[in-house]
């Protein structure tokens, strides 16, 4: 079990932040819709007030390409987060902030300046949730006929890495050097070309960002399959991963873990959260209610659209009875894989009954007390560090929720923090560890 428990929320800047139908959840009299800046900065600064690592933000490229996708808001309409980071960078002021970018569809030298510069905005709070886009619609909106493989991805995106770091690590630490007698800003023999080039990727330099607090953003990565644990493995100082239970999750960690010190790393230094839904009320019956409601709203065929959107393959006619053991798709294998692990007979139909939201059978849904004993048995059985946290009803009112009644309660057993200990993102996420 970790020293601390670290927390992290997880969202879109969409209508539906993660579950499907969410938006249904909000007030009618509510004061900011999700697309304005009062509803994220109203969110931001409840984390900062719970002290959450970070809001992490997933991202889409595409979407609305089935009339259930559209219908029910999934993933769709998508705004853009780094727009939304640089927003928030002035907002709060110890919050860490993570957005997601593709390998697939920036040009490296791009991403590195945007996040770059995000990291001096922040003052070394940015972290990159690295993907490598699951969808053929992504492709398609970049004039692209298809994605390449699946495996494929990860190979150019190990380039992708190496073109980023050759253009943050150009400049020497003391080539600026703001010298007003000698009117001197910066010493030319300190800033370096880059001159990278490699079999898909090259990229001359010099990088026009002087070193940002951390040289680069933190890097998260969440590959589930073969090939993205061994990117994790070498590139990630934070993963972010889901499992079907503590035997899943304990396998995952171990599996990390050996691959990280593999590679000479060691696996005390790279945290690992785990997806997670809590629905915390003043009774077990209350929030068994409330968690009865939130499914309730989710019609099959808007999950169905979801799991479509995720795992990049049109399961509209498809027949949900039968067991997916034989499934591959392009998208997110991963967790296709995931829940035949943990039911090798599952169908479409078992899995859209507890996909994005979860099973009635959770643990983590009841008092705060019986939240945070799940947690903390989840993580002590499990490994990990702590929880992305997605909210299945009106983010606002569930964040308000976690921070008023579970993080309390997490305080009081001496393993959540009064306050930040550091200023950087990388200082929240590895504060407590062994």
């Amino acid at each position: 079990m970790p020293h601390q428990v670290h927390l992290s929320a997880f969202m879109l800047f969409a209508p539906a932040p993660h579950t499907p139908l969410s938006w249904l959840s909000a007030p009618t009299d509510v004061e900011h819709q999700w697309f304005e800046a009062g509803y994220w900065r109203a969110i931001a600064r409840t984390l900062e007030r719970g002290k959450f690592d970070m809001l992490f933000l997933a991202d889409s490229l595409a979407g609305g390409n089935t009339p259930a996708q559209i219908r029910y808001a999934i993933q769709f309409p998508c705004h853009d987060p780094v727009a939304l980071v640089t927003y928030l960078a002035g907002v709060v002021e110890k919050l860490g902030l993570a957005v997601t970018m593709s390998t697939t569809f920036y040009p490296p030298f791009l991403l590195a300046r945007t996040l770059a510069t995000l990291d001096h905005l922040t003052a070394g709070r940015i972290g990159w949730n690295i993907v490598s886009s699951i969808s053929s619609a992504e492709a398609r909106n970049f004039g692209r006929a298809e994605l390449p493989p699946h495996d494929q991805r990860y190979d150019l995106a190990d380039e992708y890495l190496a073109a980023c770091h050759a253009l943050w690590n150009s400049w020497d630490d003391d080539a600026v050097v703001m010298d007003v007698n000698q009117k001197i800003f910066a010493d030319p023999n300190k800033v370096h070309r880059v001159a990278f080039q490699s079999e898909h990727f090259q990229t001359e330099g010099p990088f026009t960002v002087i070193p940002s607090p951390r040289r680069h953003p933190f890097l998260f990565q969440a590959g589930q399959s073969e090939r993205g644990r061994a990117f994790a493995a070498r590139h990630a100082e934070g993963i972010f991963s889901a499992a079907r239970g503590t035997h899943q999750m304990r396998a995952f960690s171990d599996d990390i873990a050996a691959r990280l010190e593999g590679g000479g790393r060691d696996p005390a230094t790279v945290p690992i959260l785990w997806a997670a839904q809590p629905v915390v009320a003043a009774t077990e019956a209350e929030a068994r209610d409330r968690f009865a409601e939130i499914r309730e709203r989710i019609p099959l065929e808007a999950s169905i659209a979801q799991m479509s959107a995720h795992w990049d393959v049109d399961l509209n006619g498809a027949d949900i009875d039968q067991p997916v053991v034989e499934l591959q798709v392009s998208g997110l294998q991963g967790f296709v894989d995931m829940y035949v692990r943990a039911q090798p007979e599952i169908t479409l139909r078992d899995i859209a009954g507890s996909y994005m939201v979860g099973s009635g059978r959770s643990p983590l849904i009841g008092t705060p007390a019986q939240v945070a004993d799940a947690m903390l048995g989840m993580l002590e059985e499990g490994g990990g560090s702590g929880f992305q946290i997605s909210p299945p009803y009106h983010a606002p009112a569930y964040f308000n929720d976690l921070v008023e009644m579970l993080i309390p309660e997490l305080r009081k057993r001496g393993l959540y923090r009064d306050d930040y200990c550091g200023t950087t993102l990388a200082e929240h996420v590895r504060e407590g560890m062994a």
